[in-house]
């Protein structure tokens, strides 16, 4: 079949000029709403994806399981969410990556922390983990539990965990006195300690939370612009919480799960640049997972971190 010159001229560039943009038309991205997402929120509020020449919609989800499900059928391109899922899903062949880390406790900011009730006898940690400590096993909650645990010297096999996986009635049981103690994510940390709760330990400082974006592979393969135009739109985003908290916390009341009452009193953490996830964290999650039983499939950094995506 003969095509007139021009148009021949324009099916060559297509095929010369599409392969090297990169770019989709638009990006599906999953996320939830906690406070570690609030860069994303940010910047498709201020229009910095648009200013990267990116269409991004955010997907919002109520849980990490309706997120999975949407990216392993292809309804999302890419997902925020804490290092444990994008493992267990290529661990269940679902080729997918960790392209960077979006928030850790590696400063001062806490985002999850161990609680004892309100009034009574104020045991110490060692005696609440033997108690009972509402939790979720086999999530990042358990997983940071431990690691704090073993950071104070008390044995994990110690623990009890009480499964309450609701975080708002794993609050309640909290607050109400049928546990011992909580592991609780911000801002429901602030809000127990508001009601009377004692904060007996938490994860500040200590680097063991990371929250990443994921991507699928192929979208990696295919678009690989798109995905550095939309890590330096949530790059210029953090850099704009740091400088203009206030600007900020409008946005996060709407779309993080902010409590009313502390709407115009929660601490806006401060969000470092986003970075290629820590490979001794990654690992360790991993083993973590590993010696649960939850992941059987040998991995390796490289497998489930992709690199070279970051502004």
């Amino acid at each position: 079949m003969k095509y007139p010159k021009n148009i021949l001229t324009l099916i060559v560039l297509m095929i010369v000029l599409c392969p090297l943009s990169g770019h989709a038309d638009k990006l599906r991205f999953g996320t939830l709403g906690v406070i570690q997402a609030l860069p994303l929120f940010v910047a498709a509020e201020k229009g910095f994806f648009n200013e990267k020449g990116i269409q991004v919609e955010l997907v919002n989800f109520n849980s990490a399981m309706e997120k999975d499900v949407a990216l392993t059928a292809g309804q999302i391109s890419g997902y925020f969410g804490d290092l444990m899922t994008p493992m267990v899903l290529r661990a269940n062949a679902t080729p997918v990556s960790m392209v960077a880390t979006l928030f850790n406790t590696t400063g001062s900011q806490r985002m999850f922390a161990i609680l004892s009730p309100p009034g009574g006898a104020q045991k110490t940690l060692a005696q609440v983990a033997k108690d009972g400590i509402a939790g979720s096993s086999n999530t990042i909650i358990e997983y940071v539990t431990a690691r704090i645990l073993e950071g104070q010297k008390i044995p994990v096999n110690s623990l009890n965990m009480i499964e309450v996986k609701n975080i708002p009635i794993r609050l309640q049981i909290l607050l109400s006195g049928q546990a011992a103690g909580a592991a609780l994510p911000e801002p429901l940390v602030t809000l127990a300690e508001m009601k009377g709760a004692r904060v007996l330990a938490d994860d500040a400082g200590k680097g063991i939370s990371s929250t990443v974006l994921v991507f699928l592979d192929r979208f990696l393969k295919e678009f690989p612009k798109t995905v550095q135009s939309f890590l330096a739109g949530v790059s210029e985003a953090a850099a704009f919480i740091n400088k203009h908290p206030e600007e900020a916390r409008p946005i996060m009341n709407r779309y993080c799960q902010v409590p009313e009452p502390l709407h115009q009193r929660f601490a806006i953490p401060q969000f470092p640049k986003p970075t290629v996830p820590d490979a001794a964290h990654v690992m360790d999650v991993y083993q973590w997972l590993k010696q649960k039983g939850i992941i059987r499939t040998e991995m390796t950094y490289k497998q489930m971190v992709a690199d070279g995506y970051l502004p």
